[in-house]
Order: structure tokens, then sequence, then C-alpha cells
């Protein structure tokens, strides 16, 4: 991380989007890894220096609590608005046509569950 801070955050999202597919294991145990795992990428990949990687990880991490298991399904939810929300603030329909379509789908997906 200290070394290669970026490679690290690739690798971080890498690894999320890889437990947030994964068919082995306890499928909660996989989002919580994957939510934690985007949440550190994050933490090297901020808008400032990434905004497109930071995006697309909120954009991620939004999917990702669109589909937890564990904790408050409202919470979630919001969790995931807010994080879609954060990602539409680079992908605009302008700069960014197809990223900006996908994630408002993701947004009006979370607002129709929106408990």
């Amino acid at each position: 991380r200290t070394d290669f801070p970026v490679q690290w955050a690739t690798t971080q999202n890498n690894l999320a989007a890889a437990y947030r597919h994964r068919i082995r294991g306890d499928k909660a145990d996989n989002l919580e890894n994957a939510i934690a795992a985007y949440q550190q990428a994050l933490e090297v990949s901020t808008r400032t220096d990434f905004p497109v990687d930071w995006a697309m990880t909120q954009n991620n991490l939004g999917n990702a609590y669109s589909n937890r298991i564990r904790g408050d399904k409202a919470e979630n939810l919001e969790n995931a608005i807010a994080a879609y929300q954060q990602a539409l603030e680079v992908y605009t329909r302008t700069d960014f046509p197809v990223q900006w379509a996908t994630t408002q789908n993701n947004l009006g997906t979370a607002y129709r569950d929106r408990i």
C-alpha cells in the first residue's frame, strides 16, 4: 500500500469484484469482504487524485450495498444510493454517457427497492 498505492487500490478493487461475484463460500461473507475492499480502495483512489477510478469504485460499492445480506436493509439501500450519487458527480451524462446511464439505472433500482 505504501510503496505502490495505485496498484494496491486497483488490486483492492479487483479483489472486491471477485468477492462480489464469487460463487463459493458464504454469500453474506463474500459481500462483506467486497464492501471492505471497496472501502479500502477508496482510501487511496480519492476523488481528487483519481476521479474516474473513484467513481467506478463508488458505483461498485453501491452495487455491493444493494445486494448486502447483513445489516439493516433500509440502511444498506441508503448507503447504495449515496454511493451512486457520489459516482454521478464524476460520471456526467456529457463526459461518461455509458457509465452515467449504468449508474443512473443502478440508482433507479435502489430507489425502487427503497424501504
